[in-house]
């Protein structure tokens, strides 16, 4: 019988971080529709008609957000469930999670750039802005961290993939008989 090994400080460590990350994915999204705390001023502004529009567009992009950042919470909680089991599929779904959430933050640091929000004056004097850049790093700063963790983790065993010895390139038996 094979005991179960304990669980590192490492992996204790990076369960409660996608554990965490997955109720503040949550959290965010009851803030976003529930108070004003994340949305920048732009959009408290929206009786001015030269920034109703920008508004508006920042307003529907950011509502397009919810879907996909579920993904993340629950391939995070998944993960995060499976590293401490000690179970491989912990690898396969903080992959997924960490994967979205980089991609999901990139989209997002992408608009903020390309529409001005993330301009210097802008972030100074908007709490919102500041409070969006800084989910932006720690999302991008988390997704490359679990990624790079997760990858060279014990977990990700070599017996768990297959072998390409005596296969070809096109996956056919070429071992000889």
């Amino acid at each position: 019988m094979n005991p179960t090994p304990h669980l590192s400080a490492a992996d204790r460590a990076h369960a409660i971080v996608l554990a965490v990350g997955s109720m503040l994915v949550c959290a965010y999204w009851v803030a976003f529709f529930r108070t004003d705390l994340t949305l920048p001023k732009v959009v408290h502004n929206m009786t001015n008609p030269s920034v109703a529009h920008l508004a508006t567009v920042y307003l529907g992009f950011e509502s397009a957000f919810p879907l996909a950042d579920l993904l993340v919470a629950v391939t995070s909680a998944l993960a995060a469930l499976y590293l401490v089991g000690r179970d491989a599929k912990a690898v396969l779904f903080g992959l997924v999670a960490s994967g979205a959430l980089g991609f999901l933050a990139f989209i997002d640091i992408s608009f903020n750039l390309l529409h001005g929000f993330y301009a210097p004056h802008n972030l100074l004097k908007d709490g919102g802005l500041q409070l969006e850049a800084l989910i932006n790093i720690a999302c991008v700063t988390g997704a490359i961290w679990s990624i790079w963790r997760l990858w060279s983790h014990p977990l990700r065993r070599a017996e768990d993939r297959p072998s390409m010895v005596g296969k070809s390139e096109l996956g056919f038996d070429t071992a000889p008989r």
